[in-house]
């Protein structure tokens, strides 16, 4: 399987996880907070990691530097774009939500005041659409 494959499979995961905390936890008392919320999205942040890692393994050419980007846009994009939340309606939540759901828990909404299913696919297509330029860059480069 190749690494966008598995990039897909920690999203796919951590839609479980979130299962769990939503779809089980929520219903044994536990209450939302930023403060467990923000270690849980963290979690991400190690496509930071793995991209520093392959930079460190690799012959440290041009191309190495944009493929080490690569894959850790290819971990944070997403992420920024929700894709661990459509996973979740989709896969664990009986389908996408109505357009009258307002998505309180994304950061856009604290940025933009308002957020739903429409807005969330549309910045998940965005996010995809530059990881997917990205890559086209770092694999069409000389050496």
């Amino acid at each position: 399987m190749g690494l966008l494959g598995r990039i897909f499979l920690l999203f796919v995961f951590m839609a479980g996880l979130n299962f769990v905390v939503h779809g089980v936890l929520y219903g044994f008392g536990l209450r939302f907070s930023f403060g467990w919320a923000v270690f849980y999205w963290w979690v991400f942040g190690f496509g930071l990691a793995v991209g520093f890692a392959y930079w460190l393994g690799s012959g440290r050419s041009r191309r190495d530097f944009w493929v080490s980007l690569c894959i850790f846009l290819s971990v944070v994009l997403p992420f920024l774009g929700g894709l661990e939340n459509i996973l979740w309606f989709v896969v664990w939540g009986g389908g996408l939500p109505d357009a009258n759901v307002i998505w309180w828990w994304t950061p856009w909404y604290g940025l933009f005041g308002f957020w739903n299913i429409f807005m969330q696919i549309t910045a998940l297509c965005v996010t995809f659409s530059v990881v997917v330029a990205f890559w086209g860059l770092a694999l069409h480069r000389p050496e």
